[in-house]
């Protein structure tokens, strides 16, 4: 198994702070547009790409009309069309979120409902592999979740409100230790401090790297200051 490297990602502020919260259920357009609002060019990039769902009534109501996910689904639409083309659509495409809604329903029934975690790591994903396509002229060159994931986070108590760290913390066990491994492991009832401790001091630095960039890219330190994810 390649190794693993992520590298740390420029996010748009507002978006990412949306994809952290918890929508779930929005009775009024005032809690996501107190944090896209302040930023004016946002607000009209988003105005002028959603002006076939506006109905005369503004952004607000067509947001609401929408509903929170397909809103932010068609959001997220525009960000990875300016990171395509260079610069912004005149409308929203639902087909550029494929990838990224495949992941969210791949793990839906791991994640906490109404908290966008994984949507937040399917978009963290597939902007880091623009990224390291770029860098390494390489338009095969990706990031990917192993398909081994499933079966660990079966193994899990219940849901995860931070299902994304967790998920980034048992690829780097697999691809350190290898699934049967870590399969055995967790099912003796294992703790990840225990399976930390059979990693090389090599892949350690290499996973707190890959976490620290995640981290920063969604502009979260917590895995590093709290024991719980």
């Amino acid at each position: 198994m390649q190794k693993l490297h992520l590298p740390h990602v420029l996010l748009p502020a507002e978006y990412v702070s949306l994809l952290k919260a918890n929508l779930a259920v929005v009775p009024t357009p005032a809690p996501i547009f107190d944090v896209i609002r302040p930023n004016q060019a946002l607000y009209m990039t988003l105005e002028n790409a959603f002006k076939d769902f506006d109905d005369g009534r503004g952004l607000e109501k067509t947001m609401m009309a929408l509903g929170w996910p397909n809103f932010r689904d068609r959001m997220g639409s525009i960000y990875i069309y300016k990171k395509i083309y260079g610069h912004y659509p005149v409308s929203t495409s639902m087909e550029l979120m494929e990838e990224i809604k495949l992941l969210e329903q791949r793990f839906f029934n791991h994640s906490v409902h109404g908290h966008s975690r994984l949507f937040l790591l399917g978009f963290y994903l597939k902007m880091a592999n623009f990224q390291i396509q770029h860098r390494e002229n390489n338009q095969f060159l990706e990031i990917k979740i192993p398909e081994e994931i499933s079966p660990l986070l079966k193994l899990s108590q219940g849901r995860s409100e931070k299902v994304d760290w967790l998920i980034l913390i048992l690829t780097h066990f697999l691809h350190a230790l290898g699934d049967k491994l870590v399969i055995n492991a967790l099912m003796t009832g294992k703790k990840f401090e225990d399976l930390y401790e059979l990693i090389t001091p090599d892949r350690r630095k290499m996973m707190f790297e890959n976490l620290l960039a995640y981290g920063a890219s969604i502009n979260e330190p917590d895995v590093f200051l709290y024991e719980k994810i």
